[in-house]
């Protein structure tokens, strides 16, 4: 028996209850789809850009069908966002659904951070897809109010800045002064949590505010996050911490600055948030490195990918957390 799909419960093949009624209002789904990557027709591609996951990623768009089963080609708006595997160009492609999988997985649950719903599956030929439930939809498919960071601060590209901006206009300190007290909290243990995983694209516009129901402009649930470092030469971290800009995208991997537990507390210090809540937070993380180890061993990477997976995260751990 296979792990779960969507929780990686143990024993179970294709969804579990829970993650079909997150996933698919309770809708029996298969993990296997009944159409490939090149069925669908609202699909976007990737644009080449060496420094950036995101920037060569494809993705699709999956509606409903009348029995509920997921669409390649869709009449109503999309629910879903689809990705297959990398191009062959980068380490480890095939890897890369079950990265992403995998590692919004742990967030949500190893540390509670407030993830979109996915899930792994296959397409119709067994090639691996990862899905995830857009969250800028509500239930009846009505568009929510979503607004990145690049727009939050304004932030623009400059001449031949081949999308450079995203990374080096503004800091996670621009970013966390810009949020409420709560989203502060949940800001820095995304920040640490995609340090520790190996996150090196976390650049403005993976990073939004998203309409509440009251209306309220709040910290979305967190997207894109995976071990970037499986596929491609990345950075530890993607953008400068603090105002003084003490690194840029443009030389992180030659001139790299050695980050520590205690430059993730100053900027949670600075942004506001209490004492006894990054005390608390540097617990938490400090002693999770062995959870994390243990699920990586029962996601849907290959051998070759737990392992490189692993070797991040206890490389990371050791920068992070030794005296």
């Amino acid at each position: 028996m296979a792990n779960c799909n969507g929780c990686l419960k143990e024993n179970i093949d294709g969804f579990c209850s829970a993650c079909e009624t997150k996933l698919f209002d309770r809708s029996k789904v298969p993990g296997q789809l009944e159409f490939n990557w090149n069925d669908i027709q609202d699909r976007i591609m990737g644009q080449p850009a060496g420094f950036s996951i995101s920037g060569v990623q494809p993705k699709g768009f999956v509606g409903r069908d009348k029995n509920n089963l997921l669409a390649p080609n869709r009449d109503i708006e999309s629910m879903y966002i689809i990705k297959p595997f990398l191009d062959s160009r980068k380490t480890l492609f095939i890897d890369s659904p079950a990265n992403e999988h995998l590692t919004m997985t742990m967030a949500e649950q190893l540390f509670n951070i407030s993830t979109a719903k996915c899930g792994f599956m296959k397409f119709a030929n067994g090639e691996p897809a990862y899905l995830t439930r857009r969250f800028d939809r509500d239930k009846e498919g009505n568009i929510l109010r979503q607004e990145d960071f690049v727009s939050v601060l304004n932030a623009a590209p400059g001449t031949n800045d081949h999308g450079l901006y995203k990374y080096n206009s503004f800091t996670y300190e621009d970013v966390g002064n810009r949020l409420n007290p709560t989203d502060q909290i949940s800001f820095i243990r995304i920040l640490i949590f995609n340090f520790l995983t190996g996150n090196g694209d976390v650049h403005l516009k993976n990073l939004s505010l998203l309409e509440s129901v009251d209306g309220d402009m709040l910290l979305s649930p967190s997207y894109d996050l995976m071990n970037t470092k499986l596929h491609i030469n990345d950075p530890k971290i993607a953008m400068n911490l603090f105002k003084e800009m003490e690194r840029t995208k443009q030389n992180l991997l030659t001139a790299t600055y050695d980050y520590k537990i205690g430059d993730f507390i100053k900027l949670g210090k600075r942004i506001g948030v209490r004492d006894r809540i990054l005390l608390s937070i540097e617990k938490e993380f400090s002693t999770a490195k062995a959870d994390m180890l243990l699920i990586v061993d029962k996601s849907f990477l290959s051998d070759v990918g737990k392992r490189k997976y692993k070797e991040v995260v206890e490389l990371h751990y050791n920068q992070l957390f030794r005296p």
